[in-house]
């Protein structure tokens, strides 16, 4: 006989919509801002409280239409419904807002509120809604609970309720979310770099129009040190800001592309002025209300937007992806290429355009239900035919920019050099109406509109350019007295120059990215290894010819540092005092070593690293650094590593790191050690404290009353030194780490030095 029955669900579901799914804190935070930018909140504020003690709590307030009794009931204790996929979430809402702009959701799974157990164990949660006579209900959830015995069932655990006549809440209506006991630790790296991601979490253009939605974060231990800071990007407290587009709006090329129910407009823009409009047939089944907003980045883009944005372009992001306002990750995200642009662009690297070269957006407006992110967030769109159609228009508006880019701006190099010189306007406008034909050739083209100043904008976009200079010579040349022809022909010869090695340089950059498609296979088998190793590989798979290069490398730089060294010995000897030569020096010797370490590392190391600035775990690549040294010593002088599991991220170079760690071990073993020890520690203001040990001689009888001399210019603590390492490497944590070097003194180990690195 047969009989229903019923799931039973574990009380484990927690962790498996929570702290399992939800897997970095960052996307936690976004998922609650995102709860409140649907719940129609203006303004949310996120507070970090006593964040550097054992009672931190984060607080995250809007002024949103808030929740009553029912709401939180049916709705949020409702574990997976979604009012907003039911199409229910706007019923109760007053008409008075219904009538403003109307927001589309950014979420509508129903598990984005578990996004709280990722942050920290309980939650406290007030809320009021936007209603006559509304009451302040508030819950308490110990998110322990349902991590006991895994076969209690999770409608079995129980929550805390309790409903409050007085205002509890910031605004007369909305919700605050009180999370405590936290399970990660924050310092001000880490709100830094959340505030950065914040900024690009909305939409740009949210920021013009009626619907408003501003983000502020309040961290009260930051605020001193806040005070001492100028520049916006390296304050914790306040608005976040993203004027990104703005930046870039009229300093580039930029395409943007709209694609609507029956047709797709897309109009490419030089310097903020059309270059031309098409109207074509919208053939797409999945995808409409769509729209792409591409820059490319050009030399002077990239100068623009280091003065404005505190940042390079690359480090910020490339492709973004919002979905009504909000953003979608990992879209843009540094490192991340989901888009594949970057597979595309080594297949054709003068055609074609990467993540390095382009910033922009991808909005989707509108339900679009069959774009819709992973319930894990961090993995982007669920690949489904609508997906497809999407990346496939935004390769077509992509390669648009492209042909415009080289067939258009830089059209001159399909002709001779003569042409290019002696072309009247009349043939230089049809040969630019033939490209822009070519550019727009489709079948589903309906119409089109070409600029009419499109020459000027052309001219006045290239008039920097050798080609542009060389012409203008010629023009000027042409009014003079003396022998033009032959003044001209050697021009002319200049020019053909110009083109071979350009053609040249061409050549070079093809070869060097086939090397770049090997190592790039090369990586993806080793990709454990790369785990393990983040910023250090063991190897890189580089030609024979090229590690003949970087050996010669080191012998002229160590022949070159050498030379530096005998020129101190001997201004030593002669008593010769000079200052500003010792400075001249000093950074003479510093920038050989330099090129020495970077000939050294790389092989092993990431090139952009190297030489960028970019977020690292500096604990995590000194371990790797201490590895691959000891690997290469074949001496008995070992380094030892202690509290290696420390995590503290900063924004720095790889470089400037390494060069401070080879200086230390350099001296420690011109000091006769045999071992050094370096350990990690955070300290209450939660700078990272590197202290590293050896057990040689430590410090002549000279610097025991005075052992700060050590980092005095020309002071050394050897026979024959050059007194310029210690000095460097102050400068090197004071300007570039923005820390310091200390030297703590001799005994702490049984013998030897003892040196503090203090790293924000």
């Amino acid at each position: 006989m047969s009989q229903q029955l019923q799931f039973k669900i574990s009380s484990a579901l927690k962790n498996i919509i929570g702290r399992d799914l939800i897997n970095d804190d960052f996307i936690a935070v976004f998922e609650l801002v995102k709860n409140s930018y649907d719940a129609h909140a203006k303004r949310v504020d996120i507070y970090f409280e006593n964040i550097y003690s054992k009672d931190a709590k984060i607080i995250i307030k809007d002024n949103g239409k808030g929740m009553s009794y029912d709401d939180l009931v049916n709705k949020w204790l409702f574990v997976a419904y979604s009012a907003k996929k039911e199409g229910t979430e706007e019923d109760s809402f007053d008409y008075r807002d219904k009538i403003k702009v109307k927001r589309a959701y950014a979420g509508a799974k129903g598990i984005g509120r578990f996004s709280c157990d990722r942050l920290g164990s309980h939650l406290f949660l007030e809320t009021k809604k936007d209603e006559p006579n509304a009451k302040t209900e508030t819950l308490y959830t110990d998110w322990d609970k349902f991590e006991g015995d895994l076969k209690d069932e999770f409608i079995n655990v129980s929550v805390l309720h309790e409903t409050l006549n007085g205002d509890a809440v910031a605004y007369n209506h909305g919700t605050s979310l009180e999370i405590s006991v936290l399970h990660s630790d924050w310092n001000r790296p880490k709100f830094l770099a959340l505030k950065e991601a914040l900024a690009k979490l909305i939409n740009p253009n949210l920021q013009k129009n009626e619907d408003t939605f501003q983000i502020l974060l309040h961290v009260h231990e930051e605020l001193a040190e806040d005070e001492e800071q100028k520049n916006y990007k390296d304050k914790v407290n306040g608005e976040i800001q993203n004027l990104i587009f703005d930046t870039l709006n009229l300093k580039t090329t930029k395409i943007v592309s709209e694609i609507r129910d029956n047709e797709i407009i897309t109009e490419l823009l030089e310097g903020g002025k059309s270059i031309y409009k098409i109207h074509e047939k919208n053939n797409h089944q999945f995808i409409s209300n769509i729209y792409y907003s591409i820059y490319f980045l050009n030399r002077s883009a990239k100068i623009n937007f280091r003065k404005k944005m505190w940042v390079h372009a690359v480090e910020y992001g490339h492709i973004y992806m919002y979905k009504n306002g909000l953003r979608i990750y990992p879209y843009g995200e540094r490192g991340e290429d989901p888009l594949k642009m970057d597979n595309r662009k080594t297949q054709g690297h003068n055609r074609y355009l990467g993540t390095r070269e382009v910033i922009g957006y991808i909005e989707i407006k509108g339900e679009n239900d069959e774009l819709s992110e992973t319930s894990s967030r961090g993995d982007g769109l669920i690949k489904t035919k609508a997906y497809f159609e999407l990346v496939e228009w935004f390769y077509v508006t992509l390669r648009r920019l492209e042909k415009y880019g080289i067939n258009i701006t830089d059209w001159g190099n399909d002709l001779s050099p003569d042409d290019y010189i002696n072309l009247s306007n009349e043939e230089r406008v049809n040969a630019l109406h033939s490209l822009i034909e070519r550019l727009t050739k489709s079948k589903d083209i309906i119409s089109y509109e070409l600029a009419p100043e499109i020459l000027d904008i052309l001219n006045e976009k290239q008039k920097d350019s050798a080609p542009a200079i060389l012409k203008s010579i010629k023009e000027e040349i042409n009014s003079d007295s003396f022998d033009k022809d032959l003044v001209i022909q050697k021009i002319g010869r200049a020019e053909i120059e110009i083109e071979s090695l350009k053609r040249i340089k061409e050549n070079v950059e093809d070869e060097a990215f086939q090397h770049l498609i090997k190592n790039e296979e090369l990586e993806q088998k080793i990709e454990v290894e790369k785990d393990q190793n983040k910023y250090l590989l063991a190897t890189r798979d580089v030609s024979d010819e090229v590690l003949d290069i970087i050996h010669a490398i080191k012998i002229y730089s160590q022949d070159m540092s050498n030379t530096i060294v005998s020129i101190f010995d001997l201004l030593d000897k002669e008593n010769i005092k000079n200052t500003a030569l010792n400075i001249e020096l000093e950074f003479l010797k510093f920038n050989i070593d330099k090129s020495k370490l970077l000939s050294e590392f790389i092989t092993k190391a990431d090139l952009k690293d190297l030489k960028e600035k970019t977020w690292i775990d500096i604990p995590q690549y000194i371990k790797e650094f201490i590895e691959n040294y000891n690997i290469g010593l074949q001496s008995k002088f070992r380094i030892l590593c202690d509290n290696c599991s420390t995590a503290f991220r900063s924004q720095v170079s790889i470089l400037d790191i390494s060069i401070v760690l080879s200086n230390l071990i350099s001296n420690s073993k011109k000091a006769n050690a045999t071992e050094m020890k370096i350990s990690f520690a955070l300290d209450p203001s939660k700078r990272l404290i590197v202290d590293i040990s050896d057990n040689g001689l430590g410090l002549s009888k000279e610097f025991k009353n005075s052992p700060d001399n050590i980092f005095k210019l020309g002071i050394t603590n050897k026979s024959g030194g050059s007194g310029i390492g210690l000095h460097t490497l102050k400068k090197i944590m004071q300007e570039h780490l923005h820390g310091d070097i200390l030297y703590l003194g001799e005994g702490l180990p049984p013998q030897g030095a003892t040196f503090r690195l203090l790293i924000k």
